[in-house]
């Protein structure tokens, strides 16, 4: 097969999990343990396909965007970068309207399990979400939506300090994850919360994509939710162990952001 690839584990929910009525629960390191298993895969290299790739063919894409307010300053993050992302959102998706949900920083610091670095598959939300979330969201920015307007949910994922060269993300390929591969899982990371959410469970024919040393002038885009027609829906995603990383690479720090994108004329 073409192109370069490298040997990596990725964490999913275990697969007796597929045909069960309940729902495993996954909010911290020892239910996560309890309900996931590393299997070894191939992670191809996205600057080096052999096949097209892009946001509405695999669910993912990278776009170049240089900016001085990616940092761990949470105010410069709300108001200086998060309305940069907001219109780059605009600008990939052709939305009419994008607001942000919030942002997070992973770095090193792996002392809080909902912002270390993500090391189990899964997809952000749930497709049963998704008119409820947008709609909230839509109003708490004191906008009535219409009910013509169709909603689609992005994310961006940007590291700072330094490229990455080890924990990468990782996003399969949805052209490779067949029907029954996503279920329901329950996220109760935070305290009194109990969220439905989608991850998918193991399947061999999945292909997984990375793009090494991606730059902090780049940003990874996703998908995670899109109701319309012909158009990718989810796209799970999680970090990965590169055996190949070297021991003197400096951690990886990003800043991921949540994007309602609004179609008022689909």
């Amino acid at each position: 097969m073409a192109g370069r690839s490298v040997q990596g584990k990725i964490r999913y929910i275990k697969p007796e999990w597929r045909d069960r009525e309940d729902a495993p629960a996954i909010g911290s390191r020892e239910t996560r343990r309890d309900n996931t298993a590393y299997y070894p895969m191939d992670i191809w290299d996205a600057r080096d396909a052999d096949h097209e790739l892009g946001l509405e063919i695999c669910g993912f894409m990278v776009t170049e965007h240089s900016t001085t307010t990616a940092c761990n300053d949470d105010e410069r993050l709300r108001h200086e970068y998060r309305p940069e992302m907001a219109d780059l959102i605009k600008r990939v998706s052709g939305a009419d309207q994008t607001h942000v949900l919030g942002h997070l920083v992973r770095t090193e610091d792996t002392s809080n399990f909902n912002t270390a670095y993500s090391r189990f598959a899964h997809c952000d939300y749930h497709v049963g979400a998704l008119a409820d979330m947008s709609v909230s969201l839509l109003q708490r920015r004191h906008i009535e939506p219409d009910r013509s307007w169709t909603f689609a949910w992005y994310n961006t994922w940007q590291p700072f300090d330094n490229d990455v060269s080890q924990d990468h993300l990782t996003m399969c390929d949805v052209r490779t994850v067949d029907d029954g591969d996503i279920i329901e899982y329950r996220y109760t990371g935070y305290e009194g919360m109990n969220a439905a959410v989608n991850a998918p469970v193991f399947n061999p024919g999945h292909r997984w994509y990375y793009y090494p040393d991606l730059r902090t002038d780049e940003v990874l885009v996703t998908k995670q939710l899109d109701p319309r027609p012909g158009r990718v829906s989810q796209t799970p995603h999680t970090s990965f162990l590169d055996d190949t990383a070297s021991p003197d690479a400096p951690p990886r720090r990003s800043i991921e952001t949540r994007i309602l994108a609004v179609f008022e004329n689909t």
